[in-house]
């Protein structure tokens, strides 16, 4: 049932029951309901028919369901690539907002917080010393995906690995 029949459905109960065209919108409705409980009823009916002999006393049906079947996985194969796909770019995203924010951080004054240019050994709004930036780690490479591992990471964001 769509929305649309629920809401006439709903509808048509708070108006007044002899009205004519109430009453063909009940009819209409029921109707509607009962073809497709049928439909619903003879697809079972031919899902069971068919499985009994395998297809075999229809081949046209069971050459055109093969059809679907493999068209159905290639859609599904689809599917899960696109969630890989789009996974992989929310884990890219994240990692690249994390770099931002420790890359931020370090350039943030521990007195009152501003964030200064990079390089800037005293705090350009208060004058606080700022710490000297850390040595640039070396760059960490996943042993089983060769993925770039992200520095405070313990395993590989690409593959789940533990880090050297």
């Amino acid at each position: 049932m769509s929305i649309l029949d629920g809401i006439v459905k709903g509808l048509s109960g708070i108006l007044p029951q002899d009205d004519p065209d109430v009453k063909i919108l009940n009819a209409q409705t029921e109707l509607k309901e009962l073809v497709a409980k049928e439909e619903k009823a003879y697809a079972r009916l031919g899902r069971q028919v068919y499985e009994a002999d395998g297809g075999e006393s229809y081949p046209e049906m069971k050459t055109e369901l093969d059809l679907l079947a493999a068209g159905r996985r290639e859609a599904e194969e689809r599917l899960r690539a696109a969630k890989d796909e789009k996974e992989a770019a929310e884990r890219a995203a994240a990692e690249e907002r994390a770099r931002r924010e420790a890359e931020e951080q370090a350039r943030s004054c521990p007195n009152c917080g501003h964030i200064n240019p990079e390089g800037t050994n005293f705090c350009s709004e208060c004058g606080t010393k700022l710490a000297p930036p850390a040595a640039q780690a070396a760059k960490r490479f996943c042993s089983n995906c060769g993925s770039e591992i992200a520095v405070g990471y313990r395993f590989c964001s690409a593959c789940g690995t533990k880090a050297d």
